[in-house]
């Protein structure tokens, strides 16, 4: 026993420091930017510490209360592994914590979960020397367990892959769709500009049209007309007849008489 301390210390230093978890677990689910596969690593793992079926019961000390804050930092570690490396730092400072911390505390619930499977090991051999059965049970229960334990957790580290793998696709589905979108409405916008355009140079036009009319209507001397075409009237002459003048009726009747001879 001697050779192989309980990890006292490491295991206080990651209780103290439980309630910055919580903190940060209740920033990152109001993180606007955390992937939805981080919100539901988040909030699977608040579920999971407040149900009562757990991969290893309550009921046994120490180990069933570790396997529940193991699941949490991982979920934690995994969540803020989807942000920025300059979001992660701003909630991690907020709550006073480092990204070693977090890595440091899952090293201290590994080593200590370790420690009481070894511990329940050598009471369960010594259980086996003496006769005592149920000691033995009780160390392959916790063998067990803790196989459990590290089969769920690459479990849920898989399930969260696949999820923020289908979150990422969703994200560029919808990129791809939002920039269609844009590129339709500025088309549409550039065929208003035009349009806009050239009514206003139609109308620009026609003011300088009228503006040169009225310039033109300026420059013409008062009451000017212009002149009437002279038009030459057509001259009818009759031509004269060669044929011998008519007679008067009256010449026939009043004779005339010689001049008498004087």
């Amino acid at each position: 026993m001697t050779q192989d301390p309980f990890p006292k210390e490491r295991l206080g230093a990651t209780m103290r420091r439980l309630p910055a978890y919580l903190q940060l677990a209740w920033r990152l689910l109001r993180e606007p930017l955390l992937s939805r596969a981080g919100k539901v690593a988040v909030g699977g793992a608040a579920a999971y510490l407040v149900s009562p079926v757990d991969l290893v019961p309550g009921i046994i000390p120490v180990l069933g209360q570790l396997d529940d804050l193991a699941v949490a930092l991982a979920a934690l570690r995994f969540a803020l592994a989807s942000l920025d490396p300059r979001k992660r730092r701003e909630h991690l400072d907020a709550v006073g914590l480092t990204d070693q911390d977090l890595n440091e505390d899952l090293r201290t619930l590994g080593v200590t979960t370790a420690w009481i499977a070894r511990a329940a090991a050598r009471t369960g051999a010594k259980a086996a020397k003496t006769g005592g059965r149920l000691a033995w049970a009780g160390a392959k229960a916790a063998g067990r367990a803790s196989a459990r334990v590290a089969t769920a957790a690459a479990g849920a580290t898989a399930r969260a892959a696949r999820s923020a793998a289908d979150a990422t696709r969703t994200a560029a589905d919808n990129a791809r769709a939002a920039q269609a979108e844009r590129a339709e409405r500025g088309a549409e916008r550039a065929a208003e500009k035009a349009e806009r355009a050239a009514a206003r140079t139609a109308e620009q036009a026609a003011q300088r049209a009228a503006e040169a009319a009225a310039k033109v209507k300026e420059q013409a001397p008062e009451g000017h007309e212009p002149k009437p075409r002279l038009r030459v009237p057509d001259l009818h002459v009759p031509r004269p007849s060669l044929r011998a003048p008519r007679r008067h009726p009256a010449d026939e009747l009043l004779p005339v008489e010689p001049d008498e001879a004087p």
